[in-house]
C-alpha cells in the first residue's frame, strides 16, 4: 500500500523574500524528527551550502528536461520529503511545467502530496504569483504563506484581495518574525546551518541569542498550525 503521507514542497513567489531561508529553518525541523529529505536547488548560487552535510542537494535546471530523476525518488522507500526551490521570476514558466508534465497526476498515482510553499513582502507580486499558482492546481496541491515581517509590519494588499482566496481552497498561514539585517547577515557569513549558530564564537553573543529566538519562533509558528504540520509534512 502507498505512502499518504509523503510531501513534494516547492518554494514559489517573488525573488529575494525568504525562500531559501525558510526551507534552511524547515530542513532542521525535519532533522529533529529524523524525516529524509531530498532538496533540488534550481538556482546556482549555493544559497544552501551549509546544509550539504545534513541532506542531500541537487542543482536541477526544470525547464531543461532535467527532471526525470526527480520522477524516479516518487517510488523511493527513503524518502519522505522533496524540497524544490524555484526562483520567483519563473512562475509562468512553473504553471507550464506542472501542466505539461502532468505532475499532479504523477505524484498522485505514486501516493505523493504537493505543497506550495509562499513567503510573500509588501509586493503586489506576490499576490499575483500566488494567484497563478492556485488558478493552475486549485484543489489539487495544498498551499502554505509565510508572511515574512521583515519586509513589512503589515499585508494589508494580501489580507484583502488574496488571503479569502486562499482560505477558500484549504490554504493555510505561517509567520516568519522579522530579524535585525545585521544579525542575519552574521548568520549568513558564518556558513554553518542555523540551528549551530548559538555556538559561532564569530558571532556577538547579543547577537546569538536573537537569532535562537527567532529561529525559535518560527518553529513555534510551524508546529502550533495543523494545516502547516500537514501541509509541510511534519504530521
Amino acid at each position: 500500500m502507498l505512502k499518504t503521507n509523503k510531501r513534494m514542497i516547492w518554494t514559489v513567489g517573488d525573488s529575494r523574500v525568504g525562500k531559501s531561508t525558510v526551507i534552511k529553518l524547515l530542513i532542521e525541523i525535519y532533522q529533529k524528527q529524523n524525516k529524509k529529505v531530498r532538496v533540488y536547488d534550481h538556482d546556482n548560487r549555493d544559497r544552501l551550502l551549509a546544509y550539504k552535510d545534513l541532506v542531500c542537494i541537487e542543482k536541477i535546471d526544470f525547464f531543461n528536461k532535467e527532471t526525470d530523476r526527480i520522477f524516479v525518488e516518487l517510488v523511493a522507500d527513503d524518502i519522505d520529503i522533496i524540497l524544490v526551490d524555484m526562483p520567483g521570476q519563473y512562475t509562468d514558466k512553473i504553471c507550464q511545467y506542472i501542466i505539461h508534465s502532468e505532475l499532479l497526476a504523477g505524484l498522485a498515482e505514486y501516493g505523493w502530496n504537493l505543497t506550495f510553499l509562499q513567503p510573500i513582502s509588501h509586493r503586489t507580486d506576490c499576490i499575483d504569483y500566488l494567484n497563478q499558482i492556485i488558478q493552475t492546481a486549485g484543489n489539487n496541491a495544498n498551499y502554505v504563506v509565510v508572511k515574512n515581517y521583515h519586509f513589512t509590519p503589515e499585508f494589508r494588499e494580501y489580507d484583502q484581495k488574496m488571503r479569502p482566496n486562499l482560505l477558500i481552497v484549504g490554504g493555510t498561514e505561517i509567520e516568519l518574525t522579522a530579524l535585525h539585517r545585521n544579525h542575519y547577515q552574521a548568520m549568513e557569513k558564518a556558513g554553518i546551518p542555523y540551528s549551530e549558530v548559538k555556538d559561532e564564537k564569530s558571532i556577538i553573543l547579543f547577537w546569538r541569542s536573537f537569532i535562537f529566538q527567532w529561529i525559535k519562533r518560527f518553529r513555534n509558528s510551524v508546529m502550533s498550525n495543523n494545516l502547516a504540520i500537514k501541509y509541510l509534512g511534519l504530521d
